[in-house]
């Protein structure tokens, strides 16, 4: 028997949110975990956990937050402990990590921009923290490419955007259980199709 709403602090009521939704969510897939379901199974009103998340998409969010602080912390490491490979290298690098991490984390960051693009008051994902520090870091890449010469004259707001865009978590999910590629192959031919060319 769980206990009432009432009986637990705020921060112990989060909790109990959180990590109710996780077990379900692993238990069943987050597509078939409803927001009732969740509400029920924390012993809580559903008008209590709408108030708190407005959809399975916030929810979401919620519980990537960490995964998102430890995925940025590799992202800065990597690039404090490469910054001797060539751009090309680093650009690389962060791109089979941000694939690497879709791979990981493809179900619910599919639901979280499903849900975000669905409700028209809501941010979507180009409006986001981690696109913003992912943007930052491609578009400093591209620039420190066009720069050095090492590239054709390009856009580097514009190519760290599309590169974002075009490996979204829908797109990762149809190449890898739709066309049957895996992750390291996914990676490479990212590589080989859109970085590759740009330094030839």
């Amino acid at each position: 028997m769980t206990a009432p709403e009432n009986g637990r602090t705020k921060q112990e009521l989060s909790k109990a949110i959180l990590h109710t939704a996780n077990h379900l969510f692993t238990e069943h897939g987050v597509e078939s975990v409803s927001m009732h379901q969740i509400a029920k199974s924390v012993g809580i009103g559903q008008g209590t956990l709408y108030r708190r998340y407005s959809n399975k998409g916030d929810l979401c969010m919620d519980m990537m937050k960490e995964n998102f602080d430890i995925f940025i912390s590799e992202i800065d490491e990597y690039l404090t402990a490469g910054a001797q490979l060539t751009v090309q290298q680093r650009l690389s690098g962060v791109m089979r990590k941000i694939i690497a991490f879709i791979d990981k984390e493809s179900k619910w960051l599919g639901v979280m921009q499903s849900y975000n693009k669905i409700e028209d008051h809501k941010p979507d994902f180009f409006q986001t923290p981690p696109y913003q520090y992912l943007h930052n870091v491609l578009s400093s890449l591209f620039r420190e490419a066009v720069e050095k010469e090492q590239v054709h004259p390009i856009d580097p707001a514009y190519s760290a955007h599309s590169f974002i865009a075009v490996q979204s978590p829908h797109t990762y999910r149809h190449l890898r259980h739709v066309m049957g590629y895996t992750c390291e192959e996914i990676q490479d031919r990212f590589c080989m199709t859109f970085i590759d060319p740009l330094f030839r």
